[in-house]
């Protein structure tokens, strides 16, 4: 990787795919791109429309075709998710490197999928249940055990979606309110020993570059950074460390934000993130991950 005070020797087209061009992400990628010496865009991906016919494939925003770029900076969001992802896999399909490929991207889209793939490759996952049915509530609190139980909105992020329940009373109300709306719910053990505390690392190209312990404050047992948490530099146990490598391995993912718990059974992988955020883990660990990442593009196109 070329150091940190020198531009890359070949200037990159690289494209930042993002429906929010203020977010604090997006400008780190747009910055620490544009000091390296590349020519930096951000296309907004539900305003891209994609052409194909035989033997061509293009892309068009505000009606105008883009030029092919050498890689592309996905950024997944809630919003038209399907569509963003159908946008990156015409880059892939154009030949260009996607700092992580839509199929992978696909994988983390869903949380209970995530787990899936992690539970079936022996990565310790909090105990889950996937509800469509409220005639299966009570199979999952045999199958769980005692509340409280974790609800959560399979396709939520930054905290959204993730609700609590003291009791069996309090959560069957809250699935058959939320089922009855049409929605899909995953009810989850809580994990008493974590205090309301988590970890989120940073992988990249399978290295662990930055992690940060994060504390739920007040009444909100979320420990998301955008709801108040405290976060504190860390260094992940031996035994934490290879577990998120290997859960952003599995998932295919070169860029990747992992959520890791402490349990009595050992560390558990929560969440996977395959478009993290960078404001609060640069803030908290002082690591520039935006130059990390270009530095690593830079390596990966011209080795």
């Amino acid at each position: 990787m070329p150091p940190n005070n020198e531009k890359s020797l070949i200037p990159l087209t690289i494209h930042v795919l993002s429906n929010a061009r203020t977010l604090y992400s997006t400008r780190r990628f747009f910055e620490e791109g544009y000091k390296r010496g590349h020519k930096m865009r951000v296309y907004p991906p539900v305003q891209m429309s994609a052409y194909l016919e035989r033997n061509a494939l293009e892309l068009y925003y505000a009606d105008q075709k883009i030029e092919t770029p050498h890689c592309i900076i996905p950024r997944l969001g809630q919003k038209k998710s399907a569509h963003t992802l159908a946008i990156i896999r015409h880059y892939e399909m154009m030949h260009v490197k996607s700092l992580n490929t839509s199929h992978a991207m696909a994988r983390c889209r869903d949380k209970f999928v995530t787990m899936q793939i992690l539970a079936q490759n022996k990565i310790a996952v909090p105990r889950s249940v996937l509800l469509e049915d409220p005639a299966h509530i009570d199979t999952a609190f045999e199958k769980i055990g005692a509340p409280p139980y974790i609800l959560k909105v399979p396709t939520g992020s930054q905290g959204t979606g993730v609700m609590i329940a003291d009791s069996k009373g309090a959560a069957r109300s809250l699935i058959e309110t939320l089922l009855d709306q049409g929605l899909q719910l995953i009810v989850q053990e809580f994990i008493a020993e974590s205090r309301g505390s988590d970890y989120r690392a940073i992988i990249l190209g399978g290295e662990l570059i930055a992690a940060m312990r994060r504390q739920a404050t007040g009444y909100d047992f979320r420990s998301n950074i955008h709801r108040g948490a405290d976060a504190e530099k860390v260094e992940l146990s031996i035994e934490a460390a290879r577990t998120v490598k290997l859960a952003a391995r599995i998932l295919g993912l070169d860029f990747a934000g992992v959520d890791l718990i402490e349990s009595n059974r050992g560390p558990m992988v929560l969440e996977v993130n395959a478009s993290p955020g960078l404001e609060g883990i640069e803030g908290t660990t002082g690591v520039n991950i935006a130059e990390r990442v270009i530095g690593y593009l830079e390596e990966v196109i011209t080795s």
